[in-house]
Parts: structure tokens; sequence; C-alpha cells
């Protein structure tokens, strides 16, 4: 149950922060100023990339097993590998907009390496 709760975790802080961004630059007119069906699509795609990274953080039930969770290698991949994986391609599938996808996900890996370092502080206390 502490595995799910840390990727629940990652997800509602990285979209919390990510919906927040979103609505101040679009309040500030610097995204969605065309009066189009498509001036929401922001929040869409915030929404999808950060569900998106925390499907891709599921390999973190790895960590059950002892010989997995003892090692910190093996535990910081299997926190972080998919997820930086998916943005690495997210951000080169977005081309001129690479710096926009990497702006979603930048949240959701620092809560994530925020909760990582707990969680292995936890682990050998």
């Amino acid at each position: 149950m502490k595995y799910l709760m840390i990727i629940i975790i990652c997800f509602l802080i990285a979209l919390a922060v990510d919906v927040m961004g979103v609505f101040i630059l679009q309040s500030l007119d610097q995204i969605g100023t065309a009066d189009t069906d498509m001036k929401n699509l922001p929040y869409g795609i915030a929404i999808g990339f950060n569900l998106l990274l925390a499907l891709g953080t599921l390999p973190i039930f790895l960590n059950l097993r002892p010989w997995f969770k003892d090692n910190l290698i093996r535990s910081a991949l299997s926190f972080f590998l998919l997820p930086l994986v998916i943005m690495i391609y997210l951000a080169f599938s977005l081309e001129e907009e690479a710096l926009v996808g990497v702006g979603f996900c930048t949240p959701y890996f620092i809560a994530l390496l925020v909760l990582f370092i707990r969680f292995r502080n936890q682990t050998f206390v």
C-alpha cells in the first residue's frame, strides 16, 4: 500500500502544480490566446503527461522484494528509469515545445525524488 500511495501522492502533487501553472500562464495570455475550441488543451496535456508518468512509476512495486529494495541502484532505477524514458520520449516528440513537455514533467520528478529519499531513509532506520 505504501508504494501505491507514493505513486498517487506524486501524481496529485504534480497535477496540482501543473494545472496551477497552466492557469497562471493562460491568465497572463502566454498560452491559449486564440479563441478556438483548443484553448483548454494544455490542461488535458498536463493531465496526460502526469498520468503517463504515474503509470511509468509502476515498477516501484519491485521494491516489495527484499533483494531489490536493499540495493540502492536497483531501487533508484525502479523509481526513476521508466519515467525518465517517458519524459525524454515526450520531449523529443514535441520538438519545438520540448521545454513545455519537460516543464510538465518536472513537478512529478521533484515529488518522486522527495518521496524516494523519504522511502530510503525509512527503509534503513
